[in-house]
């Protein structure tokens, strides 16, 4: 039999030509791949979602620290009067240390006058001299007499501010005293028996208060702290 190229389809050629041309230019450019990769997993978009919610729902989770307002502290400087007392101080007690007493002043502060409006006389007469802790005794025994209530809320504390210092040294006593005044947010209200105010204000106040705390010194005086003398408050 004769084989003749004119009964022979020349476009089936051509397209095989071209099929083959297109799928050598494809592997040269994709390259060859095989096997399963890291970099070929899939996510589906319902599992993207999870995670996304996963993350959101773990940093609600996450405690947020309140913030604490900061309070202003002031000391004398050394080459001050009242700074050389202070110095005086640590010399004669060498527990003392200025920044221990603003921390501790401060815990006083907060204690007492929660103490006086919650009437707990244990706690006061831990914290003041006799003669003051009598003063605030006899303002509770009044109030419980007239069937008042007093409500004491500090807010924040601006300020703390060492304003006086002094010390008594003879033969036989040492003592030192040191003011502190106290700027502060408080509601500070007293109620009469029908719960209706008649001191105070219900709302938030700006009040200024110098309290002094009294401490002995000495050798057979160490284990008695700092405790308050006298308190005078205003607005």
């Amino acid at each position: 039999m004769g084989f003749s190229m004119a009964n022979f389809p020349i476009d089936i050629v051509i397209f095989a030509l071209l099929a083959g041309f297109l799928i050598l230019r494809l592997r040269s450019v994709l390259g060859k791949k095989t096997g399963f990769n890291k970099e070929d997993r899939v996510v589906s978009p319902s599992n993207s979602a999870v995670n996304r919610s996963q993350i959101i729902n773990n940093n609600q989770d996450k405690p947020v620290e309140p913030v604490k307002p900061k309070v202003e502290i002031n000391i004398p400087a050394p080459d001050t009067e009242a700074g050389q007392m202070l110095n005086r101080i640590s010399q004669l007690d060498s527990s003392f240390v200025t920044q221990k007493f603003v921390e501790g002043s401060e815990v006083v502060f907060r204690k007492v006058l929660t103490a006086f409006a919650n009437e707990d006389l244990t706690v006061l007469k831990s914290m003041l001299v006799p003669d003051a802790y009598h003063a605030f005794e006899s303002a509770i025994i009044a109030r419980k007499n007239l069937q008042e209530k007093l409500t004491i809320e500090i807010r924040s504390i601006h300020s703390i501010t060492l304003t006086k210092v002094q010390l008594i040294e003879d033969e036989s006593i040492k003592r030192a005293t040191i003011e502190v005044q106290f700027i502060s947010n408080q509601i500070n209200c007293t109620f009469d028996k029908d719960s209706n105010p008649i001191i105070g204000t219900e709302s938030v106040t700006e009040f200024i208060d110098s309290w002094t705390f009294e401490r002995l010194l000495g050798t057979g005086n160490q284990g008695i702290s700092w405790r308050l003398k006298s308190a005078r408050s205003g607005k």
